[in-house]
């Protein structure tokens, strides 16, 4: 933990803060909030509304602003006009929200894709909330047919705005083509402004550049940006108009919004990797339907169902199922306990489990005795809870510094209902004390050693993250002793990642690298360490568990990308202190 008193400060994603705003801007229930000599500490429990798509996540309540906000307001800042606005897809009427915002729109044509999901909608109390009643405005004007609009619609429109379906099936990609661009195009003022949502640069950039290059071959000019939106990645737009469009504005819109930073100019830059895949990118036509391959490289649906499973597996309440086959329409209502400490989240209720689960279960599978555990931070419960799923595990120490946190987990009633009670367990010790100080008093060595200790936002934290301070842990184990430690992301922090699996590796101890998919965080990484050499092999499952695969092998597997970067990554040690500033260097990009 830190020992900073300026409780301002802020060591996590900028994103942790836009979500943690709009959550403190909507309902929602403070259930703990006090200050420690080490850190902020606020517990939230809000309502998280959800619609899916056939079973493929489109929107949840969470982060949707910041989404919806990036897809109409750059748009209405280069427009000279809105007067007239067409709105394609957004049958839940969360874009219009936005475009009413504007007192200037006299008039918005809403044209639905889905029409089971624009009555799931109108059917749904929730949602009429969320959209703030949108859809009863005066100056809206519904159809419910994209191809009957196209051929009666004579006047043209100031805005048109493109919140269309991923390309990922046949139909769907014909809405990303020249024809149907030029159709668009058609219907745009001589200054108006087209926005289309794309698909992601980072995921797939070759869609994403190839969605410009088809616009481009309508004889419009673009201009292209994305944004980080939580629970999705990063988003992809494009801007387009019949006049040569250039980002100079750098003040926000002229209208209460939720999410978007003072200087918006930062969405329009992409990284050297997105920029390189730019060349390759191609036009797609009705006749040549050249995205539908290359999306498929990048599609979410798995993991989406995967999610979709566990959540109504838990406590849920669903406010809309219905629709035919290939349009089946679902919205689930949960309740979400958040976590954050210094405006960090630490956990969301929704997915902590697939977090917890993976952080504890390979480790615990592959020991060969699990008769003594140590727990290194995880003040929450949640990594004791697996643990303790073990019947053979016989102590648990576990280690926090902050008093608050174990405080929460072991008073707080919704903490410790998500935790089991597991620290009122007999067979575990909790310590509150800094785990430097802890190692130096033992000397009886464990089977297991969880590291879950906070990221290494600041010096103090970094050197909690050295090969010094590993070496004095690992000499705790067992000689069949397996330590693991959480290591942020391999996705959006890979240096930080890699080179904390380097530091571990600088302490002579064999090292094997894992990780999993969590909604609230994206991609999330570990490591395992050992003074034998570990096997990766399908492992028996001795405990039930209801997140990881059946076969956990396949958490080793990365990317050819993703390995890259471990070439370029830093050995942290105390003389030579960095990952600190690799850590924020990462997270501010």
């Amino acid at each position: 933990m830190s020992n900073s008193q300026n409780h301002d400060s802020f060591r996590g994603d900028v994103y942790d803060l836009i979500e943690l705003e709009q959550l403190l801007k909507s309902p929602h229930q403070v259930l703990f909030e006090g200050k420690s000599p080490f850190q902020d500490v606020l517990l939230l429990e809000s309502k998280n509304i959800r619609l899916y798509q056939n079973d493929q996540i489109v929107w949840n309540s969470l982060d949707e602003r910041i989404f919806h906000e990036a897809l109409v307001h750059p748009a209405f800042i280069l427009a000279e006009q809105h007067e007239r606005v067409l709105i394609i897809g957004d049958e839940c009427g969360l874009a219009l929200r936005e475009v009413l915002k504007y007192s200037s729109v006299c008039h918005v044509s809403q044209v639905s894709l889905s029409a089971a999901t624009l009555l799931a909608a109108e059917k749904t109390p929730e949602i009429s909330e969320l959209n703030e009643g949108s859809f009863y405005d005066k100056r809206v004007q519904i159809s419910k047919s994209i191809n009957d609009f196209l051929k009666t619609e004579q006047l043209q429109f100031d805005v048109i705005i493109g919140n269309l379906p991923d390309p990922e099936t046949e139909e769907n990609c014909k809405l990303y083509t020249k024809e149907f661009f030029r159709k668009l195009s058609n219907l745009l003022t001589d200054c108006g402004i087209l926005v289309i949502q794309s698909a992601s640069p980072e995921d797939t950039p070759l869609t994403f550049w190839s969605i410009e290059k088809t616009l481009r071959s309508t004889a419009l000019h673009t201009l292209n940006y994305h944004v980080n939106v939580p629970w999705f990645g990063v988003c992809g737009f494009h801007l387009a108009g019949k006049k040569v469009l250039q980002w100079c504005q750098e003040e926000k819109p002229c209208v209460h919004n939720r999410s978007l930073p003072e200087n918006l100019k930062t969405w329009f830059t992409f990284s050297q990797r997105v920029m390189s895949v730019r060349k390759q990118a191609v036009v797609n036509s009705i006749k040549s339907l050249n995205l539908y391959k290359p999306f498929s490289e990048g599609t979410q649906e798995p993991e989406d169902k995967k999610e979709l499973c566990y959540l109504l597996s838990n406590p849920h309440t669903v406010l809309y199922e219905g629709g035919p086959a290939g349009d089946r329409v679902l919205v689930l209502k949960t309740n979400d306990v958040r976590l954050y400490l210094d405006k960090q989240l630490q956990f969301s209720s929704l997915d902590e489990q697939i977090y917890h689960e993976a952080l504890v279960h390979p480790a615990l599978s592959m020991a060969k005795k699990r008769d003594r555990v140590l727990i290194a931070g995880g003040g929450d419960g949640f990594a004791v809870r697996e643990v303790l799923k073990y019947h053979d595990v016989k102590h648990i120490d576990l280690v926090d510094l902050d008093p608050l946190m174990i405080h929460l987990a072991r008073n707080i009633s919704k903490v410790s209902s998500l935790n089991d009670r597991a620290l009122h367990d007999k067979r575990v010790s909790v310590h509150q004390k800094d785990i430097q100080v802890f190692q130096k008093e033992k000397n009886e060595p464990y089977d297991v050693i969880i590291v879950d200790l906070p990221d290494p936002g600041n010096e103090v934290l970094s050197r909690l993250y050295t090969v010094e301070f590993f070496s004095k842990l690992c000499n705790l184990l067992t000689e069949d002793g397996i330590l693991v430690c959480q290591s942020h992301s391999p996705e959006y922090a890979p240096f930080v990642y890699w080179s904390i699996g380097l530091t571990l590796k600088g302490t002579g101890l064999n090292i094997r690298s894992y990780h999993i998919p969590v909604p609230s965080f994206g991609d999330w990484g570990f490591h395992l360490a050992s003074k034998k050499p570990l096997q990766v092999r399908k492992r028996k499952n001795y405990v039930p568990y209801s997140t990881l695969p059946e076969d956990l092998s396949s958490l080793f597997v990365f990317s050819s990308n993703s390995r890259s970067v471990l070439e370029n990554s830093h050995q942290n040690t105390l003389s030579n202190l960095k990952l600190h500033d690799i850590y924020k260097q990462e997270l501010r990009k």
